[in-house]
């Protein structure tokens, strides 16, 4: 049996309900109170609820998603003459092993979290029940997506694909047949699930939760790091199949990872390791190229000179977004105090006080001033950490911000704590071009002593042997004209068509174009989508060329 509603019992959101008899229980909803009969809460809806949130407890347990106790899940009691939104809510104890709950066991909610019913006290050796933590979580979720059920799985997979990159915010996969099985996705859609960071307090973890769901209105699951994932549907076979689906690409993801395959490509194909990146110890050795390469599809080599750009055609995006600059926002303020009387420090700071006083002047969010040095090093160095954060948040391509990067990515690189990731066809591409007598010179937005930084210390050994010389953004915007006019007489190129440029960006290659230069655009895995009938040769690798 069942022990009903006393005076004292708290909802979910620590509010006590009050006003409640045996006959009777009562449910605050909107800030009026209706009166609900106990018939209805052993109505026929409520009791085939239990049973089956019991039934799906131990097909659970038996996929490795609730296993030790953990993981729960949620189910709204199905009820023609009540609105989803006003259903009850049939949802697991704490404490309990899923594999041997019983439908006695579990705990009926209101729809905006006031507990109703509570199981019977169990025998020795059980501890005593408690509605699972995670209630307040499915509270929102019913709230924010009108859901019929979700599951919170500890499931393995869901845990470890966070894990693969710690820096990573999304998990994205395509062209696998079970995405079909996600609501409102097909074969070819890219499927996007945010990850959220885990913590020891459940409201912070909903707030964090409630976030993604606004960010991701497509979503129907969030991932939480190192801990497992939140599915939701419609209805309970919504929410269980899809939870099989994402369970199973997530599964996948890993296995081709450990293959040293991109799952977040459409062709899944090769993806060299390299320490730092990706988070993965295997060992592999260069991937075979597909098909390999015909002359029918390469680009002849008639350019004297060849012009790399760095993020996204010789490097991951994600390389400087997800460990760069992590990097950064990690060692700042330890930077700044450990050099912060050196001279060349000390410059970093001017050229930062003059990039945040002029954003200051133009109402840039997120600019603070710095304070006077007679306030002591500990309050500048504070207020010069807070600039940095926001300008690497906001991607701000400044030099002020550029400069002190490459100082700190230094300490990094020479520490052996960061490693130049590089594509796996960058090294044999750039050997080739040597042996030919093409020129390769580079061109980011990152600083000189950045680029120099990362290809001496790439994952495939020191490149610069193969490299004549490096540009940043003191010669120039990477997408206006004149900058490519002024690497061409740098260089000594007389003829801009003996000039190649390799970029993922649009915008770059017509200022190239513009400036006379030939331009291709290269397709890597997390590089953005093109606009279609753009006018550019695309390749995928540069051994294409």
């Amino acid at each position: 049996m069942e022990s009903s509603l006393s005076p004292s019992t708290p909802s979910i959101n620590g509010v006590t309900a009050a006003g409640v008899t045996t006959s009777e229980l009562v449910i605050q909803s909107g800030g009026t109170m209706t009166g609900l009969s106990q018939v209805y809460l052993e109505s026929k809806a409520v009791t085939e609820t239990k049973a089956l949130v019991a039934e799906l407890c131990h097909h659970f347990c038996t996929l490795g998603w609730v296993s030790g106790a953990g993981g729960s899940l949620a189910i709204k009691a199905h009820d023609d003459t009540a609105p989803k939104p006003e259903q009850l809510i049939v949802t697991t104890s704490s404490g309990l092993q899923k594999e041997r709950m019983l439908a006695e066991d579990m705990y009926v909610l209101s729809s905006d979290g006031f507990i109703l019913s509570t199981p019977a006290l169990k025998p020795h050796p059980y501890k005593t029940l408690s509605c699972t933590e995670s209630a307040s979580i499915f509270i929102k979720v019913f709230e924010m997506c009108n859901a019929g059920a979700v599951i919170h799985s500890h499931g393995m997979e869901a845990c470890i694909v966070t894990m693969i990159n710690p820096f990573s915010k999304e998990f994205r996969i395509t062209h696998m047949e079970m995405i079909k099985g996600i609501q409102g996705h097909g074969y070819r859609d890219e499927l996007v699930v945010p990850i959220i960071e885990n913590t020891d307090h459940i409201g912070v973890l909903m707030e964090s939760l409630a976030e993604a769901i606004n960010a991701y209105p497509k979503t129907t699951a969030v991932l939480v790091r190192n801990h497992g994932v939140f599915i939701w549907g419609d209805s309970w076979n919504s929410a269980k199949t899809q939870a099989e689906c994402y369970h199973y690409l997530f599964d996948a993801a890993i296995k081709l990872h450990q293959l040293g395959l991109d799952w977040s490509t459409p062709s899944h194909g090769p993806v060299r390791n390299a320490s730092g990146f990706c988070g993965c110890s295997g060992n592999f050795s260069r991937p075979l190229k597909a098909g390999g390469l015909s002359s029918d599809n390469m680009i002849e080599p008639s350019q004297r000179c060849v012009l790399l750009d760095i993020e996204g055609t010789t490097t991951p995006i994600s390389f400087v977004t997800d460990v760069l600059f992590p990097y950064t926002l990690e060692n700042v303020g330890k930077h700044l105090a450990a050099t912060y009387d050196s001279k060349e420090t000390q410059n970093d700071i001017n050229l930062l006080r003059s990039q945040i006083e002029n954003d200051l002047e133009q109402d840039i969010i997120g600019a603070v001033p710095i304070p006077p040095e007679y306030v002591g090093k500990e309050l500048v160095i504070a207020s010069l950490v807070a600039n940095v954060e926001t300008m690497i948040r906001a991607d701000r391509k400044i030099l002020a911000l550029k400069q002190l990067q490459g100082h700190i990515w230094r300490t990094g690189f020479q520490n052996n704590r960061l490693t130049g990731f590089v594509f796996y066809d960058v090294a044999e591409a750039l050997e080739r071009w040597h042996n030919l007598g093409i020129k390769v010179y580079v061109y980011s937005s990152c600083s000189k002593e950045t680029q120099q930084l990362l290809f001496a210390n790439s994952s495939y050994g020191d490149l610069r042997k193969y490299l004549c010389g490096y540009f940043d953004t003191t010669v120039g915007n990477k997408k206006e004209v004149h900058s490519y006019l002024e690497i061409l007489r740098t260089v000594g190129v007389d003829r801009p068509a003996d000039m190649l440029l390799v970029t993922d960006v649009l915008q770059e290659a017509f200022a190239a174009r513009a400036a006379g230069l030939e331009a291709v655009i290269s397709i890597r895995p997390g590089n953005q989508s093109l606009l279609e009938n753009h006018g550019f040769r695309t390749i995928e690798s540069l051994l294409e060329i």
